[in-house]
C-alpha cells in the first residue's frame, strides 16, 4: 500500500535502514526528489548508522531467531495499519534540530519503528531473541539522541588517542548541551573494573556514566548529564559500579574546542 503523501516525509529513519517495502521506497524517493531538507535528512542518518555499525563487528543472528519471530507473528492478531501516530518528543529536545532529529525515529507507522529497533540492536551486536526488543528500547533512544547530535548545526568531532591503545572521538553539540564518545582499540578490563566518562570544568569532574569494551575494544556511548561550554571530556578506569569522583589518571582526555 502507498503511504499517503503526509506520510512521507516521515520515513526518512526508516528509508536509511532499508525498512521501507517497494511501494514505500518509491512514493519517499519520489517526494526526496523534490525535497532538499529530507535529503540531508536521510544523509545525516545514513552517516549515523555507519558510525554505530563501526563501533562494533556485525554479528550474524542465528537461525532460531527467524522462526522464533514468525512463531510469535503466527499467533498475534494483525491490526489494520493506522495513520502515523505522532509521539510527543522529550522535553530535553527543544530545539529545531533536536526536534527533528527526535521525529526521524518516533513519527512513523508502527511496523517502521520495529525495523529502526531491530537494525538498532544489530548494529549494537545486541537483540537475538524477540523478548530483547524491550531492552533495545534503550538503545533506540540513545541513538536517537547520537541523531539529534549529529543533526545539529554546530555538531563537532575531535579525535584523540587512548593511555594503552585504542583511539576515541568525541562528537558533540554546544547547542543540545551533549556528546557522544565512539572508541575503538580499548583494552577490555576485568569485571570488577569499568570505565567511567567524565565531564570537567574547572571546578571538578562530574560523572557521565560508565561503560566496557569487548575484546574488540569497541563501544559508542551518549554521555549522561549536560556538557557545558568549555567542558573537557575524560575517561578513567573504576571499580565496578563507578566512583563519583576519578580516583585513577585518565586513560583519555578529549578538550571541546
Amino acid at each position: 500500500m502507498t503511504p499517503r503523501k503526509h506520510d512521507v516525509a516521515s520515513l526518512s529513519g526508516a528509508y536509511a535502514l532499508h525498512a521501507l517495502n517497494d511501494d514505500e521506497t518509491k512514493a519517499f524517493e519520489a517526494h526526496m526528489a523534490e525535497s532538499e531538507e529530507t535529503r540531508n535528512e536521510v544523509t545525516e542518518l545514513t552517516d549515523t548508522a555507519v558510525l554505530l555499525g563501526l563501533a562494533v563487528d556485525p554479528e550474524t543472528p542465528p537461525a532460531s531467531l527467524k522462526a522464533s519471530i514468525m512463531a510469535q507473528l503466527a499467533t498475534t492478531p494483525q491490526l489494520e495499519r493506522e495513520p502515523v501516530a505522532v509521539v510527543p518528543l522529550d522535553a530535553r529536545f527543544s530545539t529545531k534540530a533536536e526536534a527533528k532529529a527526535q521525529a526521524r525515529w518516533f513519527q512513523r507507522p508502527v511496523n517502521a519503528i520495529i525495523g529502526v529497533a531491530a537494525a538498532v540492536a544489530l548494529i549494537v551486536g545486541g537483540g537475538v531473541a524477540v523478548n530483547a526488543i524491550s531492552t533495545n528500547v534503550t538503545q533506540q533512544a540513545a541513538a536517537s539522541q547520537f541523531a539529534a547530535i549529529q543533526a545539529a548545526d554546530d555538531a563537532t568531532s575531535i579525535k584523540g588517542s587512548v593511555a594503552g591503545g585504542g583511539q576515541a572521538t568525541l562528537v558533540y553539540a554546544a547547542s543540545l548541551k551533549t556528546s557522544a564518545l565512539i572508541v575503538k582499540g580499548m583494552n577490555a578490563l576485568p569485571s570488577d573494573r569499568v570505565y567511567e566518562l567524565w565531564y570537567i570544568d574547572a571546578k571538578g569532574a562530574r560523572p557521565a556514566g560508565t561503560f566496557t569494551v569487548g575484546p574488540d575494544g569497541k563501544m559508542w556511548q551518549v554521555l549522561e548529564g549536560t556538557m557545558n561550554h568549555g567542558d573537557t571530556v575524560g575517561v578513567t578506569v573504576e571499580p565496578h559500579g563507578g566512583s563519583t569522583t576519578p580516583t585513577t589518571d585518565p586513560v583519555l582526555v578529549i578538550a571541546s574546542a
